[in-house]
């Protein structure tokens, strides 16, 4: 529900040196806000299900089906500390935004597959369903249905369990479903067992860039993929049943990821049939490379056995081993290995394959096979540089032995050339004679017992439920003559380039503690001391009730560096205008407000839970403030002061460390603070690159959008996407120098839909001026900056 602003409690701020100006509001459209909002969250004091001085013992938590189960359910997640069960009853439960989990050994349990279901159809904000961090999570007798992007993530843990879970998109293979459905990804120790996976647009069961997996008796059904094992080191995937989809088994090693090489990888005793789907793959993504019809796809990796699997009617192939370069997509990394070697397939039965081979493979290769494919194709591209004599070292040749009556092709695809064929110099060889030597098994994968310790859990419960419940516990912000003014020992500043958030107004403010300073660092955020607290209070213009309030609070968020570390939360302002509330489990806003040409909005502003801020805060698994920078701080205090603001800080004795000569940030909307590089590349770090840096939540894309990254194939440019799914917007690579209709980097910024535009949190409007600037950067981005040939 809508509801229009009080005209009570008017709200202004002094414009104090360094405290909270206007600049940002007149940069801001000069937006004039009439209408908000009704909003739902649950507080601090929903969850903590005692007082504070009680034991933090792991304990069971039921939830039933409601009509406010999201924000319940997320603040059970939050108030989780580890060995704590959250139980949910049998039932329906309807979500708007994702789920976040960050303690460890914690344990999701419904009542059944078919009995509890996680229904997301209607999901408005996050990239995921539910989205894990910590070690030792296990999910189980439940089912995710309908995410807008992939079902169930979990990112850098120990000791994963997936167990009796369905995960599932109800109106059946569509390109627009999520990407991935079972999602581990830089994991270790990984269990995927009982599991189904339906309709995901790229692979039902994905693991990627993770050590130590099993996968065993599943079954995937009408995905693009259905089992995909990628950039993995020492993974078991056995008895499981892959039928109906576009591929059914594949193992993948792609370029430019954090684990650039995986193998060690077996594939034994499975059902692969029936591998026939279309390809629904949105275009642009790697799987929309794979032919509908493969049985089992194994690209790029070294140290593979594929043994003792039923194989039939895969009408391209059986079984395929193809180098990287068959996809002939651009790539930089000198690390990558793009050709398959010592791969064993032994002892499997495949039948009734090849048939009516598709895609671009059979489309290049049928014709000069007669129109069918082989059961087990290899296409004989080797890596140079292992040549010897013309042959790759024994240990690393392809083994083919005791597949029954399999047929067999090397097609030398290198040697695949208009010219020898027209010449007739061309040929394949069907005879898997030289290929016949025995190669030793690889060792089975041990799984270890999963461990006690906890890393994350219990410290952050016991902060949360000590916060203070209203925002005036800080004492930040004292009210006098109706008017609200910073405490006298706030720093108050200003960014060079700010996050964008739906075009609020932002007023950010420091409390160090007394008598401490913060130290300067070069490249990364200040060191602030304990005690250290950071606030940033959003708002709306506001000319419903005075001019000159000017504005109206939404939400404070607040971090706060405790003995253990970061911690963060929000408050969110009552309609009164007169205090704001913490709500762990984050909150929604339907508001309205209309531009200063006169244009109307409305949008779903969405405040994030306490788990949220962890994600987009984390540096390797670390809290981290994001804002205060010495080179995004570089500035004037405010346009009615022209102080520089670290010069006033290091005057002050509040600053430590700092050099004469200091880093600035380019302000994205000045051209006068830098060149068109400059800038956008400015605006790409600060709402970007928090995830997208080698120790960020989104490391595992491999695309690195920090200024210091100088390597265009790291920041993007002619980089295939990763874990992209419908957010590739059908295009093939993040940035296409001089097209930016051409970029997924664009269509993500510029898309609206939930699951596919990014930010995927913190953001739900179209930034205009800065898509407008990221697109005249990428036209301007040389086509130099292509990588050569390969």
């Amino acid at each position: 529900m809508t509801h229009r602003f009080p005209t009570t409690s008017l709200i202004t701020f002094h414009n104090l040196c360094c405290n909270f100006g206007t600049r940002t509001a007149r940069a801001a459209l000069s937006l004039a806000l009439f209408a908000v909002m009704g909003f739902r969250a649950v507080s601090a004091a929903d969850l903590a299900g005692g007082s504070k001085d009680e034991a933090f013992a792991p304990s069971e938590i039921v939830l039933k089906p409601s009509e406010d189960v999201q924000f319940r359910l997320q603040s059970a997640l939050i108030n989780a500390v580890p060995g704590d069960v959250i139980v949910l009853a049998e039932g329906t439960y309807r979500f708007e935004s994702e789920l976040n989990v960050a303690s460890d050994r914690l344990t999701i349990r419904g009542a059944g597959q078919d009995k509890t279901i996680l229904s997301f159809r209607n999901q408005q904000a996050g990239s995921s369903g539910i989205v894990a961090t910590g070690n030792g999570f296990v999910i189980e007798d439940l089912s995710v249905q309908d995410t807008a992007g992939n079902a169930v993530k979990v990112l850098s843990a120990k000791d994963v369990t997936f167990r009796n879970l369905t995960v599932e998109w109800t109106d059946g293979p569509k390109s627009s479903n999520g990407a991935y459905g079972i999602y581990p990804v830089e994991c270790q120790n990984v269990l995927i067992e009982n599991c189904t996976s339906i309709a995901a647009s790229d692979a039902g069961i994905y693991v990627g860039q993770s050590h130590d997996v099993v996968v065993r008796n599943c079954r995937a059904e009408r995905n693009v993929a259905g089992i995909e094992i990628e950039n993995t080191v020492r993974a078991d995937v056995y008895d499981n049943t892959a039928v109906n989809n576009t591929g059914g088994i594949l193992v993948f090693d792609l370029p430019g990821l954090n684990v650039v090489n995986g193998g060690q990888v077996r594939v034994f005793r499975n059902q692969i049939e029936n591998n026939n789907h279309e390809n629904f793959a949105p275009k642009g993504t790697m799987v929309a490379d794979v032919p509908s019809g493969t049985g089992l796809m194994l690209m790029a990796t070294d140290n593979v056995e594929i043994f003792d699997n039923d194989i039939e009617n895969n009408q391209t192939s059986g079984i395929l081993v193809v180098s990287f370069l068959v996809t002939q997509r651009k790539f930089k990394d000198p690390n990558y290995d793009a050709f398959p070697e010592a791969v064993s397939i032994h002892n499997n039965r495949i039948s009734r394959s090849g048939h009516h081979p598709q895609g671009q493979l059979g489309t290049l290769v049928g014709p000069v096979l007669g129109g069918t494919m082989p059961d087990i194709f290899y296409d004989g591209i080797l890596n140079p540089s292992k040549l010897v004599d013309g042959q790759l070292p024994a240990d690393q040749q392809l083994s083919v032995l005791d597949n029954a009556d399999a047929t067999f092709v090397n097609v030398r695809l290198n040697d695949l050339t208009p010219e020898n064929v027209l010449t007739g110099k061309y040929r394949f060889d069907r005879d898997s004679a030289s290929f016949r030597h025995q190669r030793r098994s690889l060792p089975e994968v041990q799984l270890t017992p999963h461990s006690k310790e906890s890393r994350t859990g219990s410290e952050a419960v016991k902060v949360y439920r000590s916060a203070p419940q209203l925002l005036s516990g800080w004492k930040l912000l004292t009210l006098t003559d109706g008017h609200w003014q910073p405490a006298a020992d706030l720093l108050t500043y200003e960014l060079n380039t700010p996050l964008f958030s739906d075009y609020t107004l932002k007023h950010r403010s420091i409390r160090l503690p007394e008598g401490q300073s913060m130290q300067w660092n070069e490249t990364d955020v200040f060191d602030f001391p304990v005690g250290t607290v950071i606030a940033k209070t959003f708002s709306y213009p506001d000319d419903t009730a005075d001019a000159s309030a000017g504005e109206r609070f939404l939400e404070t968020r607040i971090e706060h560096r405790e003995t253990t570390g970061w911690y963060g939360y929000s408050y969110i302002w009552n309609d009164e205008q007169t205090d704001a509330t913490l709500q762990l489990g984050g909150g929604v806003m339907d508001v309205e407000w209309t531009d200063s040409a006169g244009k109307h909005h409305q949008n779903r502003y969405q405040i994030p839970n306490a788990n949220q801020c962890v994600s987009c805060h984390s540096q390797n698994e670390v809290f981290v403030p994001l804002g205060p920078t010495a080179r995004n701080l570089n500035r004037s205090c405010s346009e009615h002061d022209s102080r520089n603001q670290l010069t006033a800080w290091i005057e002050g004795g509040r600053l430590k460390g700092a050099p004469e000569s200091r880093p600035r940030l380019a302000v994205f909307d000045d051209v006068h603070s830098g060149s068109l590089d400059q800038r956008a590349r400015a605006w790409l770090e600060v709402n970007c690159a928090h995830c997208h840096n080698p120790l960020g939540s989104a490391r595992t894309s491999g695309l690195d959008l920090r200024t210091v990254q100088q390597e265009p194939a790291r920041y993007g440019v002619f980089k295939s996407p990763v874990a992209a799914g419908k957010g590739s917007g059908g295009r093939t690579y993040d940035i296409v120098p001089g097209k930016p209709e051409e970029s997924i980097l664009m269509y993500r910024l510029e898309t609206d839909e939930p699951g596919a535009r990014m930010p995927s949190l913190a953001r739900g409007m179209n930034h205009i001026e800065s898509n407008a600037l990221i697109r005249e950067w990428i036209r301007s981005l040389p086509e130099e900056d292509a990588p050569k040939g390969k």
